[in-house]
């Protein structure tokens, strides 16, 4: 059973941060618009919910301000900390004060994805007809962001052959309305077999793309955006590294404790060194990502 979806993602990741704290839960006791501000919940209300107490449903986080244990309802201030009011359905978890919010481990998938460029790419192919005095290709202005090209394969006219040689080119980058003019990507590739010009017939060209976090939700499948299952790991030690040295940095910051309180808190610099081992893994892995995908796709960025 493939679990490549962001939502199963977010999960795994909270459950294994979490395998050593006890989260207080509860869940939603009718359903919840984007509007609405009093949230009612199905089981008896936990010490932990007290005024100002954090809940998070789905990616949205909700302050609270005011209680009624009697009729197991709080209210809320919705969209709270730079997240999106949402609807909820009857049965949603509600998470009280969680370590880490589906919002921050949503948050990390996105930065993770995003600082892989130029390191780690997907490949789109690009095709375009050409005629004997062509002397290159524009790169659509869709593709305006690409890091480089991995390949440029032709096939002519008169050729029965199904097998798409190589073709010998060079990118050149440049301003884009000069490089460019049509297109405007600023992105041409110029052929240098046959004396520079194309013969009648196709070209190919796989062009290295950066991901797009823009289209990753909660219910978005990351495979589906090409993103390999080798690489979900990856984002998963990312975003715990991400998370457990942010939050390394509050407990560090604290005062000096009494010796009874000391023995039973984990003592400043203990997360740290964890974050540090799973750090250098997650390097290990990248670094090996990297050059499978380098392999398969020597491309040129010039």
């Amino acid at each position: 059973m493939a679990r490549t979806d962001v939502t199963q993602v977010i999960e795994r990741i909270r459950r294994q941060l979490d395998s050593t704290v006890r989260l207080e839960i509860n869940v939603l006791g009718g359903s919840l618009t984007t509007a609405e501000t009093t949230v009612s919940m199905t089981y008896d209300l936990s010490n932990a919910l007290r005024m100002g107490a954090m809940l998070s449903i789905g990616t949205e986080l909700m302050r609270v301000v005011n209680i009624n244990s009697a009729a197991k309802t709080v209210d809320v201030i919705r969209g709270f900390m730079d997240t999106e009011p949402e609807a909820h359905a009857l049965g949603d978890e509600i998470q009280i004060n969680p370590r880490f919010t589906r919002f921050d481990i949503f948050d990390g998938i996105i930065q993770e994805i995003d600082s892989w460029e130029p390191d780690l790419f997907r490949i789109v192919d690009l095709t375009w007809e050409t005629t004997n005095d062509s002397e290159g290709v524009e790169v659509p202005v869709a593709q305006a962001d690409a890091i480089g090209v991995a390949y440029v394969r032709r096939n002519w006219d008169d050729d029965d052959n199904a097998v798409w040689p190589e073709y010998r080119y060079d990118l050149h980058r440049g301003m884009t309305s000069m490089l460019t003019p049509t297109e405007g990507s600023g992105l041409y590739i110029r052929f240098t077999d046959n004396l520079g010009y194309a013969y009648d017939g196709d070209i190919i060209a796989g062009v290295a793309i950066p991901y797009d976090s823009t289209t990753v939700t909660e219910d978005v499948d990351l495979v589906s955006i090409g993103i390999t299952r080798s690489m979900i790991e990856l984002i998963e030690l990312g975003v715990k590294s991400r998370l457990m040295a942010d939050e390394e940095i509050g407990h560090s910051q604290r005062g000096a404790q009494d010796e009874p309180r000391r023995n039973q808190d984990v003592q400043p610099g203990e997360a740290m060194s964890v974050a540090q081992i799973m750090l250098q893994r997650y390097e290990r892995r990248r670094s090996l990502e990297v050059r499978r995908l380098r392999t398969r796709y020597p491309f040129r960025t010039w």
